[in-house]
């Protein structure tokens, strides 16, 4: 889980502390997250998917063969590799071009605290207009926290314990003083976890370090971008996850199936009364099976079998919602942009309650779902507060270490009592003035 996060320079947000630890030994396995529009909650959220992206500058190798390979380089195929790419890689440099605040001077610098195992790492990464100038790892190896490496444009300090052979680690050396920089010590590690077999790997490195890899690798995201764009990343291995809907999977992998559509059924019939199961329509083709998810939902005291795709919105972000929870449950750290699009507020409640106290591992998300002000989950929310020299803070509603039991958090959230901007109010008021005595003129 993470314990804190620090920001310098990251688009909105440039100074930033986020505390997550309930207590010195103890971190909030669920954080709810508030503030106004465009303070910057959905910044908060990607800097956890710019993570991922830095973690995967080198993977793009692979796609690109994998790609050429599946695509039989048919013309269309490479038209449109370029894009694809864009989408789900970037280099350093874009990311630092996308992503560090605009006309800022200073570098930009991530600051993660985090625990895996029980045990506390911290690992900072920082990048000036062009590229990595400074990496750092920070963990416990046995039984004591130790630096894992020390990268700047000037050194390269590696702790030899991580290695379990040394003509790697020279190996490990050789690619640091080729591609450090262009690319973090974390994505090369990531490179060579795809290049390699496992068993290599784990001959070669020791498991505290595999094990910080394990941990970053597993973070699902899910982010709004702009108006109708959306970015994800899942961090369980289960090929179906990445199409509920429908797909196709090889005939081998028919208890996957089973197991998801067993999962589905559990979930949507405990949330809706009407929906009296949910099945895949399957067509078996050969060594493949092709599967099309369908409703048996209750109408006018019928049964009747619905496409998904009929469903309504709300449902279907539903689904969408899914492999996220079964992530969280398992004991995964999750993040999500507004949780709650397109679902009623009623459910937001049910489904973040039963959450709680069932989650293994860490959500934390955006939401504007005051209703969850009044639930169980008073000492796990946070809000994004903009002072008006312009610095901002996160802080969560029980920064004194305690909520009193008469304090409504909902009704002093809605009345602006935490930080709500009066100047857009007034704003409104005067536009609302200004359209009035426009239409008046015309009128006239």
């Amino acid at each position: 889980m993470f314990r804190y996060v620090k920001i310098r320079n990251y688009k909105s947000l440039n100074n930033l502390f986020v505390d997550f630890t309930k207590t010195k030994a103890s971190t909030k396995k669920m954080v709810a997250i508030y503030g106004e529009n465009g303070i910057g909650k959905s910044n908060f959220v990607e800097i956890f998917y710019t993570f991922h992206e830095i973690l995967s500058t080198m993977s793009i190798k692979d796609f690109i063969k994998q790609f050429l390979e599946d695509s039989n380089n048919s013309e269309l195929d490479i038209n449109n590799l370029n894009s694809i790419i864009q989408k789900r890689f970037k280099d350093i440099h874009t990311i630092i071009s996308e992503c560090k605040t605009i006309d800022s001077k200073d570098n930009l610098i991530l600051e993660f605290g985090f625990s895996y195992k029980n045990k506390n790492g911290c690992y900072i990464i920082e990048m000036d207009d062009k590229e990595i100038v400074h990496e750092r790892l920070d963990y416990v190896q046995n039984k004591n926290t130790v630096n894992f490496f020390t990268l700047t444009k000037n050194q390269i300090k590696l702790n030899e314990n991580i290695f379990k052979d040394q003509s790697y680690a020279r190996e490990i050396i050789d690619l640091l003083s080729r591609y450090w920089g262009k690319h973090s010590f974390l994505s090369i590690l990531n490179y060579e976890f795809d290049d390699k077999k496992m068993s290599f790997i784990e001959d070669k490195l020791d498991s505290s370090i595999l094990d910080v890899l394990c941990f970053f690798n597993r973070i699902s995201v899910r982010i709004k971008h702009g108006k109708r764009a959306e970015y994800n990343i899942v961090g369980i291995s289960h090929e179906i996850f990445g199409k509920l809907e429908n797909g196709s999977i090889s005939l081998s992998k028919k208890n996957e199936l089973i197991s998801m559509e067993k999962l589905l059924n559990e979930f949507f019939t405990t949330l809706y009364t009407d929906i009296d199961s949910v099945y895949y329509k399957v067509d078996k083709e050969s060594n493949e099976i092709k599967y099309q998810l369908f409703i048996k939902k209750k109408i006018n005291n019928h049964i009747i079998d619905i496409d998904f795709n009929d469903e309504s919105t709300g449902t279907q972000n539903l689904l969408d919602l899914l492999p996220y929870i079964v992530a969280a449950v398992e004991g995964q750290v999750v993040v999500i942009d507004e949780f709650e699009t397109g679902i009623h507020d009623l459910l937001v409640e049910e489904i973040i309650e039963k959450l709680f106290n069932n989650i293994k591992g860490q959500l934390i998300f955006t939401t504007h779902n005051t209703r969850l002000l009044e639930s169980q989950l008073p000492n796990n929310i946070m809000y994004l507060l903009r002072y008006s020299n312009g610095i901002k803070e996160l802080i969560s509603f029980d920064s004194d270490g305690r909520i009193q039991k008469n304090i409504n958090l909902r009704k002093r959230y809605l009345s602006g009592f935490y930080n709500l901007d009066k100047k857009k109010i007034f704003s409104i008021n005067k536009l609302i003035s200004f359209i009035n005595d426009k239409n008046k003129n015309n009128y006239n």
